[in-house]
């Protein structure tokens, strides 16, 4: 169980909007807010580095946090990012602030074991769902869940209920015990493949396009200028 809580020290802000979000993050800090369980949404910022660590554990974005906010510490979990759209850095931080008793809405990863059985007879594996939504307390939050396909072969199926038998007590899906999480398929023929091509329009004799080795003069009105547009996501999330 992913019990283990990260602690992580916020400060708060009173400057909003662009320009001070902007600001702050050129200091290396990550503006945010808490709400939820006990606190009143509140305005924060938190290190940019120790935030990344804190989601960089075995539990993901599943960690339990101590976040700690004017001398009151909240356990809390990681509700929503905004990262920017090119370089991927963390724009601005939601944290829930949960009870310990109270149930909340988890994404686990599925785990496959065992994926060799079935490729030995040639088999495709297709994982469907790649996490599970759960609904349990937060200190029993599992960082995964183990799918075994031992002794499977073309045409079986994994479904939910053969997750069921990990869950942790008191926890349940959202979803029904029926939905499909894994299939093991046959590999398809030429001529199923030939089928699916024409079905998608293309034909074996179509003109491939025309390639330019590198150092080639770039065709007429090649030199297009880069849309440098920075993406730098300053829309902050501030209430």
């Amino acid at each position: 169980m992913a019990s283990k809580q990260i602690e992580l020290t916020a400060s708060t802000r009173t400057k909003h909007g662009k320009g001070a979000s902007g600001r702050l993050r050129k200091t290396g800090r990550v503006p945010g807010i808490v709400y939820g369980h006990g606190v009143e949404p509140t305005a924060l910022d938190v290190d940019a580095l120790q935030l990344y660590h804190a989601l960089h554990t075995d539990a993901g974005r599943n960690v339990l946090i101590r976040l700690e906010v004017e001398g009151e510490t909240h356990l809390s979990i990681v509700k929503d990012l905004q990262r920017h759209a090119v370089r991927g850095d963390v724009m601005h931080v939601d944290f829930q602030a949960v009870s310990r008793d109270q149930q909340i809405t988890a994404e686990i990863p599925v785990h496959l074991a065992n994926e060799e059985d079935p490729r030995q007879n040639g088999g495709i594996i297709n994982l469907v769902l790649y996490t599970v939504p759960l609904r349990v307390r937060p200190l029993e939050v599992p960082q995964e869940f183990v799918l075994d396909l031992a002794g499977t072969e073309i045409g079986d199926v994994r479904r939910m209920s053969d997750l069921a038998d990990q869950l942790p007590e008191g926890a349940e899906f959202e979803l029904e015990d029926d939905v499909t999480i894994v299939t093991i398929t046959a590999p398809m023929s030429e001529e199923e493949l030939d089928e699916l091509a024409e079905g998608a329009g293309i034909e074996e004799d179509q003109a491939e396009p025309e390639l330019v080795a590198e150092g080639d003069e770039p065709a007429e009105g090649g030199d297009e200028a880069e849309g440098g547009a920075d993406a730098e996501g300053d829309g902050d999330a501030d209430e």
